[in-house]
């Protein structure tokens, strides 16, 4: 129904948002609130969080090294169980509005909304700014996040105003696909 929908409009506005060092700053007692509402055994849940803790890290500078530090925040991006983890801790980064669509995969996160909507795209992004960001402790990178505006060529003319601080861009690389406003 939704895809339906947007085919009505002369526009669809595409907001690519990053989140600075997504994997890096995950706290891990917000992961933790978010895994222990999702009714895991007992068991995986202590695995998980033993996974999370009791890393530490050590800095080697030409031949001198640091003593070692806890990791106290973040998971491990190259590890099998990362992604899943990221996912879980946006798992509740949701559009105020049914008709607007966000797409999420692993820190890649693409929010789309017609011409015609209910909730503008400026208040869906101050929502996810404003308040997702800030309860879960991330950060929008605002000079690498853009925004690019899909139309119909009669409507060219007609493109909204720009989201304050976001570039807007005609063509954007979304993982490995390249797209472009016409």
């Amino acid at each position: 129904m939704q895809n339906i929908y947007l085919l009505l409009n002369s526009y669809v506005r595409c907001l690519m948002i990053d989140f600075s060092k997504a994997f890096d700053v995950v706290r891990h007692d917000v992961l933790g609130t978010k895994l222990a509402q999702l009714n895991l055994p007992l068991s995986v849940l202590q695995w998980i969080i033993s996974f999370l803790n009791g890393r530490t890290q050590q800095v080697k500078h030409a031949s001198s090294f640091s003593s070692f530090k806890p990791i106290n925040m973040g998971i491990v991006q190259g590890s099998g169980l990362g992604p899943t983890l990221y996912i879980v801790m946006a798992s509740e980064l949701k559009p105020l509005s049914v008709i607007n669509i966000l797409s999420k995969f692993a820190d890649d996160t693409t929010f789309l909304v017609p011409e015609n909507t209910d909730i503008d795209i400026s208040v869906e992004f101050e929502h996810f700014r404003n308040f997702w960001a800030k309860v879960n402790h991330m950060i929008m990178n605002l000079l690498k996040t853009k925004e690019i505006v899909f139309c119909r060529p009669s409507a060219r003319s007609f493109l909204p105003s720009c989201l304050t601080g976001i570039e807007r861009v005609v063509s954007a690389k979304l993982l490995v696909v390249t797209f472009c406003s016409n």
